[in-house]
């Protein structure tokens, strides 16, 4: 049930991520100025974990897809290097005492997101097609055969809600904000830093990234429950709904200008 073995390239990748996102949490400890009211070590925390996690994920996901062999290994480095882009203009821009994404203020500023925009373009096409790949043929479990049917649906579920990220995400990258009904900045809640006052694109995108996570967890857990086969299809397919459902629902949340909780 679990996919073949990890690729090993993502998982240092992740682990690297990971390792950045906790340095950058004790970071939290230290003053600093902060940027948009928060701790400049904060965004790049959540982005090394977030990613990390991803990465991970994709590890995981990768190998099981039945692909040429080079084309698999083009997209772990697509996925690697994108990522790996991401991250260190997050931390430049951080160090630098200044925001990273939809900043446009002079030319460096205006390049360093140009590049991130592309990588995370980029990102979210291999996404996309990792998704097809998966829909469209077998996955492959440790062992050589078919992943139990549970797990690979599991896995394709939560890739294709984890694309339902690309839209709140372009739409942040076209308002060149997060916020909606009011300025980036201001009340949040503490380490997610949601906006407590106005509509906030960020937790659907954070919702549909981790969908990737979370319902394979849910397919793997009842692949090996001893319900009844109908009850476990009848699980997944609420717990693939009602994600579906309050991911949706936040981003409309986020669009009415609404904070999540309104």
């Amino acid at each position: 049930m679990i996919p073949h073995q990890m690729d090993r390239i993502l998982m240092w990748v992740a682990a690297a991520h990971l390792f950045m996102g906790m340095a950058c949490m004790l970071a939290l400890l230290m003053p600093a100025t902060p940027i948009l009211g928060v701790h400049p070590a904060l965004k790049p925390m959540k982005f090394g974990l977030s990613i990390g996690i991803f990465l991970a994920s994709m590890a995981l996901i990768v190998p099981a897809l039945s692909i040429p062999a080079p084309l698999r290994h083009g997209v772990v480095w697509a996925l690697s290097l994108t990522m790996i882009v991401e991250m260190a203009a997050i931390l430049i821009q951080a160090i630098r005492g200044t925001t990273s994404h939809f900043n446009l203020q002079g030319v460096f500023n205006t390049a360093v997101w140009q590049v991130m925009a592309a990588a995370i373009g980029l990102a979210t096409l291999g996404a996309v097609g990792i998704a097809l790949v998966a829909t469209c043929g077998p996955l492959m479990a440790a062992d050589g055969t078919a992943m139990h049917p549970l797990v690979t649906a599991g896995w394709r579920a939560g890739l294709w809600l984890s694309l339902l990220a690309a839209i709140s995400g372009f739409g942040m990258g076209g308002r060149l904000r997060h916020s909606v009904g009011g300025d980036d900045g201001g009340p949040g809640l503490p380490l997610l830093n949601w906006s407590t006052s106005h509509g906030d694109l960020r937790v659907s995108h954070f919702l549909a990234l981790h969908a990737l996570q979370i319902l394979p967890l849910v397919s793997i857990w009842l692949a090996w429950s001893p319900l009844a086969n109908v009850m476990r299809w009848t699980v997944l397919g609420l717990a693939v709904g009602i994600y579906a459902i309050v991911t949706v629902w936040t981003l409309l949340q986020a669009i009415a200008a609404r904070p999540i909780w309104s």
